[in-house]
This record gives structure tokens, sequence and C-alpha cells, in this order.
């Protein structure tokens, strides 16, 4: 699958991922814990956001994404692919809610 994906798009996301990783490690030396905790919880709503954003870019986008990165797949493939659409929106919808929004986490305190 990877030899399918263009060479300059797979560097272009590693990259970006390395400096959002560097950045976030500057950040945090820079200003410390408490004011990168103030700051991402200021802009909580925004991240979120961001991450409904994307998952309904996947969703809405899915048979385009199926053609392209699984254009190498037999067409029986392609279409269990197409078919799964709604049970992968479903799942990043549920780790969205358990994770992004900190359910989990919320329930484990009540447990607690």
């Amino acid at each position: 699958m990877i030899s399918r994906i263009p060479r300059h798009l797979l560097i272009g996301v590693v990259a970006a991922f390395a400096i959002v990783i560097v950045a976030g490690i500057g950040w945090h030396m820079i200003e410390g814990a408490e004011a990168v905790r103030a700051r991402l919880n200021r802009a909580e709503w925004l991240l979120a956001g961001w991450r409904w954003l994307l998952i309904a870019a996947v969703v809405l986008g899915w048979r385009y994404w199926v053609t392209w990165l699984g254009g190498h797949l037999p067409p029986e493939s392609q279409r269990r692919l197409v078919d799964a659409r709604w049970r992968v929106a479903a799942w990043l919808v549920i780790l969205e809610i358990l994770l992004g929004q900190n359910l989990l986490g919320r329930a484990v305190e009540l447990v607690v």
C-alpha cells in the first residue's frame, strides 16, 4: 500500500508530524506545562471541531479514499471497503466520544 502513495506526499506527512512534535516539545520547554495546559484548555472547542471535521472528511470522502489508496486491490475488496464506511464512521465517533471528549477519563474518576 505504501508503494501506491506518492513519495512526496508520504515525506510531507512525516515532515508535518515531525514539525508538530518538535514545536510541541519546544512550546513545553519555553512556557512550561501549566501554561501549555491552560492554553490547550482554552482551545479545546477548536480542537474538538477540527477532530469532528476530519471525521466528516474521512466519511464523506470514503469512496475517493478507497479508490485512491486501494486502487491496487481487486474490485471485490474495494467493494467491501466501500461497504465498511459506516462501520468505520461509527468507530471513529465512538473513539472521539470516549477519548476525545474524555468520557472514559470521567468514568474512571467517578469509580475511583
